[in-house]
């Protein structure tokens, strides 16, 4: 009878161990669903007189870079193209190495990193998110705005480049095929729009070009070019 009782109280004390485990188990809590957030910048964002050959961007949680090469668009366009990457253990920043790189003088330079900086669990992008310097005392502050269609699609292609030309005494039509633009971005993934920022006054012409090799020039038989055939003038 003794033995029968202890069977049964130790059927028991199993049962209530499998019951406290089961109302006890992990959801592993909500889904991360907040982009990263960007804390600082050596050097810091927007500075003049810029001199360094490195640049570190620090963010609040671990990152991770999706498609760099399209994403990210340097204008105006740097050769040889930086080296970024993030860095760190665990990966907190980004670096930006300027490798045997000649900047032009009084120049604004912007980073637009588009949606590639992610964060390492779920993915979630920080959008468009920038870095501007410039070479001089200081930062250009001109924006152009604007839309692309093609004009046999009922939908708009992704990642064409849209880009400005300086219209000085150097300028020829020859341009596009052989030199990189002044300035340059694109209309990123579906989206017909895009923006030019931190210009410096001037005449341009604006060309835009389906950049299928990210040579930031028009390649024909290749790639599909628009263009306004008037200069366009930017002045504050």
């Amino acid at each position: 009878m003794k033995k029968g009782l202890q069977v049964i109280f130790f059927l028991i004390i199993i049962f209530s161990m499998a019951q406290c485990a089961k109302r006890g188990t992990p959801t592993g809590g909500e889904v991360d669903t907040e982009p990263p957030k960007f804390l600082r910048a050596s050097p810091e964002n927007f500075t003049t007189n810029f001199n360094r050959e490195e640049i570190n961007i620090y963010f609040d949680e671990y990152i991770k870079l999706e498609k760099p090469q399209e994403q990210i668009i340097i204008s105006p366009p740097i050769d040889p193209r930086p080296e970024i990457t993030p860095m760190g253990s665990p990966r907190k920043y980004i670096r930006i190495k300027l490798n045997d790189t000649t900047l032009q003088d009084n120049t604004t330079y912007v980073f637009n990193f588009g949606n590639s900086v992610v964060d390492n669990n779920e993915g979630n992008p920080l959008p468009f998110f920038k870095y501007v310097f410039s070479t001089g005392s200081y930062i250009d502050s001109l924006t152009v705005t604007g839309t692309v269609s093609d004009a046999f699609l009922l939908e708009p292609e992704p990642f064409i480049s849209v880009m400005l030309y300086e219209r000085d005494e150097n300028f020829s039509d020859s341009l596009v095929f052989k030199q990189q633009p002044r300035y340059i971005t694109n209309t990123l993934d579906s989206l017909r729009t895009f923006e030019l920022t931190n210009l410096k006054e001037g005449t341009y012409q604006l060309v835009a070009v389906k950049d299928r090799n990210n040579d930031y020039k028009y390649n024909p038989g290749k790639e599909k070019i628009a263009f306004i055939n008037e200069p366009m003038n930017y002045s504050y």
